[in-house]
């Protein structure tokens, strides 16, 4: 009869067990789908965790209560020790102070961070031990930067810094930060020798956010409505437009051939090139600078053209005036 009754009762524990693990398991699994459907929509676009992390794992982590997906699940280490690079290295200007630096870091697009980072490394390997972040994220509640409209500034969303230790406008340091920073993946607009935005940065050649571009809906004047969909949006934005597309938007500065070609100009025509903030602007102002250079040329030419014209004629007249004075008196001596 003992032996009956322990038989019984360990069937009944094992079965007690065996519903309590079925039980704790299917609330765990509520309990996550409640999570899930808490949150705002369009924050989560993938799974809370990938298959194979979930696979094998889920009643040690529901046994134990831990519902949390794997740590890899977060940021990847190589942009987490980017933006610690960018962070070491940064000498933080106003706007990043106002803020913190780590925010202003923080807050700067994952691929432009990486790519950043990599430039300032190479940077500084050769031969700019200075180089670093100067203004990084900022919100347009700051009011600060060139556009009226601050929403214009990629600024904004992450996706654009100021540098310092490259030097001047048109130094040799600069020139040389913009090399290294196109071999990187780092486009700088503006180029070298603008004297405002020598020292801008981004990881594409798009200048201005207009209204209708999608990155305006995922930010307020204080900062973003959600940080991962404006990185998301921000990603489509840097593939749509590539390292190296000519923007609309001052683009025609933006590669390094274009800039060349201004470099080419003559130095009245250059120096009215820096300060233009549109392509279509760019060409027209530089075909107006050229005419305005070439009309005052011709004129000086011919100036000294009649210049010379009127010097030859003197000098004419005046070997004329020698010839009719030698003629006279010769005339006068065969009279006598």
């Amino acid at each position: 009869m003992r032996r009956l009754f322990a038989t019984v009762s360990d069937f009944a524990c094992v079965r007690s067990r065996a519903l309590l693990g079925a039980s704790t398991i299917a609330l765990a699994s509520l309990f996550g789908q409640m999570q899930a459907a808490a949150l705002p929509a369009g924050i989560l676009n993938t799974p809370i965790c990938d298959s194979d992390d979930t696979f094998g794992h889920t009643s040690d982590r529901a046994a134990s209560g831990d519902m949390l997906c794997p740590a890899h699940a977060g940021p990847s280490s190589e942009i987490a020790e980017a933006r610690a690079y960018l962070l070491e290295t940064a000498s933080p200007g106003f706007t990043m102070s106002k803020q913190g630096p780590e925010l202003a870091i923080d807050r700067l697009h994952p691929e432009f961070a990486m790519r950043l980072a990599n430039a300032i490394r190479d940077a500084r390997a050769s031969g700019l031990p200075a180089v670093g972040v100067f203004s990084a994220y900022r919100p347009p509640a700051f009011g600060v930067g060139g556009f009226s409209d601050k929403f214009n500034s990629l600024h904004a969303y992450g996706l654009a810094v100021d540098m310092a230790g490259i030097g001047g406008p048109g130094s040799t340091d600069a020139r040389r930060w913009h090399e290294i920073a196109a071999r990187n993946g780092v486009v700088c607009p503006y180029g070298p020798v603008n004297r405002a935005e020598w020292n801008h940065c981004q990881p594409i050649g798009l200048k201005v956010i207009v209204a209708q571009n999608p990155l305006r809906h995922t930010i307020t004047a204080t900062g973003p409505v959600s940080l991962e969909a404006m990185f998301e949006v921000g990603t489509a934005v840097i593939e749509a437009n590539g390292r190296s597309e000519e923007s609309d938007t001052v683009g025609a500065i933006s590669r390094p051939s274009a800039v060349a070609k201004v470099e080419k100009e003559e130095p009245a025509v250059r120096r009215v090139a820096e300060h233009v903030r549109s392509s279509k602007s760019l060409r027209r102002t530089l075909k107006d600078a050229r005419t305005k250079v070439a009309a005052r040329t011709k004129m000086e030419r011919s100036k000294k053209e009649r210049t010379k014209v009127a010097s030859n004629a003197k000098s004419t007249n005046a070997k004329s005036k020698r010839l009719r004075i030698a003629a006279r008196r010769s005339s006068k001596d065969d009279d006598d």
